[in-house]
């Protein structure tokens, strides 16, 4: 860790902080379902002195650590908590005892980084001159099971003066940092598409309404609306991830299920495809079916310039390469529902950065939901200390 500035009372408590992400990645759970992974997490931070605020029938919690001064502002950190439904194919003493889920984007990472910081600031708790919140979120990576915006609506940002959070990338070596202000993630929704129509055998094709046909125009006039319709200078993009119709091959389908998602990097493409969509809807009509979308969406995150300027100081700080540091980056095209908590800020005071987790001389350079998923551990270490150094401004 020589490139690093860590602090030796961090250093020592590094095995700590290993095997808060090796017990968590062993014990992953999805979204929603997140049991033994927050009372693991409450189990440390109560030890540490923290105050657990906990939310009946959800597994999201924050947890309060007051500053000395009574008048102090509120920082919030978050960590997200929810695995993926997918096996852990890496092989290690420290894989997936849950069959069908594993940590395969990194949040055991964030959790262990927020958890060592957690337990360093305790350590210091006198020096504090703002209290610290860390909120650690439910059911992040599922857009249909409530995450940051009903922990908002519970009230984890109530008295909350700033946000920040980071997401790991183990494509990028460890200690490498990227972010920008303004817009860092796109402007996402997972869309559904239900479409009914009426059966009929298939050498008697003018007796029905075949939605399967119309599904596939459908997806073709989405992509239309992309090349047609958005500024060629604007980002965005249409997928459909999944398709079912029929199940007989002499029949024509009376039902169709589609889904996929759509992206934009500006909120003018956001609705315009959006509105693209509602006009299908009533076009398909006019050809005799029922169809419906539906919607789940994430705003964009959009950095703010202040707690960007405080993130790059407290990055720069532990990095002594500042060649490491990307900024501006380039805003990422997947989304976050970490917006929701940026836009329950006053003045929408917060932030996201990358953090690298990659090694690659140990050859660990994975993309994110990849399998295997391996992150390097040492950048739990530059993770916290880049939060130590937030919350006790550089000093």
């Amino acid at each position: 860790m020589e490139a690093f500035n860590i602090s030796p009372d961090l250093l020592c408590l590094q095995e700590e902080g290993f095997s808060f992400r090796h017990t968590l990645h062993k014990i992953p759970e999805s979204s929603g379902a997140e049991f033994k992974t927050a009372a693991f997490c409450q189990n440390i931070l109560k030890q540490c002195g923290y105050t657990i605020t906990t939310y009946e029938g959800f597994t999201g919690f924050i947890a309060n650590l007051q500053a000395p001064s009574a008048n102090a502002p509120t920082i919030a950190i978050r960590a997200d908590m929810d695995a993926l439904e997918m096996p852990d194919l890496t092989q290690n003493e420290h894989t997936s005892t849950h069959q069908g889920l594993a940590h395969n984007c990194g949040h055991d990472l964030h959790m262990a980084i927020a958890l060592l910081s957690a337990l360093y600031i305790s350590k210091h708790a006198q020096k504090l001159t703002c209290n610290v919140r860390l909120i650690f979120q439910m059911a992040e990576e599922k857009t249909h099971i409530p995450g940051a915006d009903k922990m908002v609506e519970l009230g984890c940002m109530n008295e909350v003066d700033e946000v920040y959070a980071l997401h790991n990338n183990a494509a990028l070596d460890y200690g490498s940092i990227e972010i920008k202000e303004g817009v860092m993630s796109s402007y996402g929704s997972i869309w559904q598409l239900d479409i009914k129509g009426k059966a009929a055998h298939s050498s008697t094709p003018h007796l029905g309404l075949d939605a399967l046909r119309e599904g596939v125009r459908i997806v073709a006039d989405m992509d239309y609306i992309i090349s047609k319709c958005i500024n060629p200078f604007h980002t965005a993009v249409f997928s459909c991830g999944s398709f079912h119709s029929g199940t007989i091959a002499n029949g024509v389908a009376d039902s169709a299920i589609l889904k996929g998602s759509l992206r934009a990097m500006d909120k003018q493409s956001d609705e315009i495809l959006k509105n693209a969509l509602k006009n299908i809807e009533s076009q398909s009509a006019i050809r005799g079916f029922d169809s419906h979308f539906s919607f789940h969406s994430y705003p964009a995150i959009i950095n703010h310039p202040l707690c960007v300027q405080k993130l790059l100081k407290a990055a720069k700080s532990v990095l002594k390469n500042h060649s490491m540091i990307t900024y501006p980056c380039s805003p990422m095209s997947a989304s976050e529902d970490f917006s929701h908590m940026i836009n329950a800020a006053p003045q929408n005071k917060g932030a996201m950065y990358f953090l690298g987790s990659g090694n690659a001389q140990k050859g660990i350079c994975n993309y994110l939901h990849s399998n295997p998923y391996y992150v390097e551990d040492k950048a739990i270490l530059i993770g916290a200390q880049i939060w130590i150094n937030l919350i006790f401004g550089n000093e």
